[in-house]
């Protein structure tokens, strides 16, 4: 919706949140990928989680370690 009026049409409806407007897509961001399942995590998520896991462990060894020898 443009603040005038005039110029291009606004995809999204007034009062909705940019997710019920793509309701139609069913929360896909490829609309044509239809042998991908919803519940499933993406690949990318869980590569996140992946390196986000090892950081923690490496910062909780750390930690413990230094609790051993210490802190010296």
């Amino acid at each position: 919706m443009s603040f005038l009026g005039s110029g291009p049409k606004d995809p999204y409806q007034p009062g909705k949140t940019e997710r019920e407007n793509n309701a139609g897509n069913a929360g896909r961001v490829n609309p044509d990928d239809k042998d991908r399942d919803p519940s499933k995590p993406t690949t990318t998520r869980i590569a996140i989680w992946i390196i986000v896991s090892a950081v923690g462990l490496y910062f909780i060894g750390s930690g413990i370690y230094g609790i051993i020898t210490n802190g010296g």
